[in-house]
């Protein structure tokens, strides 16, 4: 498990060594679990991200449609369903559909308080939003403290001063560049 953020619009190119997580993709960057726990870690020292609470994701609203069916139907609207699965309902899309908004206007708010961003969106792999406005307040915090973060937080995780600040510089240009495309989604 993971997780895989994505540009909500793709920019025109990914340089690798700027933005060592992006597999040269341009747009997608990628944390395993535990290089996510140690961004979070990083974020912290950055004093980038509080702890509150998330916004709760909601319980698709089944109106008679098995679970499963549902998610079989939210697959065919996003033309993701293989070709041999049964059309759905009116009732089936219309429940789908309701499901999707839901869950979107759930994990698309902004979680700015104090100047931070919610370290929730950084814990879950639902699909969260990071807007273009949290992108910058990210990367300038993690700018500002990378010499810190590389000097006294990585080395006792068990990271090179030099790899932990390349880490950081890294996910401060994602950042950077996620903020001139629409933010992006952690998934």
């Amino acid at each position: 498990m993971g997780f895989d953020l994505h540009m909500v619009r793709t920019p025109a190119a990914a340089d690798e060594a700027e933005l060592p997580n992006s597999s040269g993709i341009a747009g997608y960057y990628r944390f395993n679990v535990w290089g996510m726990n140690m961004t979070v870690g990083a974020l912290e020292w950055a004093d980038a991200i509080h702890h509150g609470p998330s916004p709760p994701i909601p319980e698709p609203e089944l109106k008679g449609i098995d679970e499963e069916r549902l998610f079989d139907v939210i697959e065919a609207i996003r033309g993701e369903a293989p070709a041999s699965a049964a059309p759905p309902t009116e009732a089936e899309l219309s429940a789908a559909r309701a499901y999707v908004q839901a869950h979107e206007d759930s994990v698309s708010g902004s979680s700015l308080v104090d100047g931070r961003v919610g370290a929730y969106k950084f814990q879950t792999n639902d699909g969260w939003l990071v807007t273009p406005e949290e992108c910058t307040v990210l990367a300038r915090k993690l700018r500002q403290h990378a010499e810190l973060i590389a000097r006294d937080y990585f080395p006792d995780a068990g990271v090179k001063q030099d790899d932990g600040r390349r880490w950081i510089l890294g996910f401060a240009r994602y950042n950077e560049i996620a903020a001139e495309h629409g933010g992006y989604r952690v998934r």
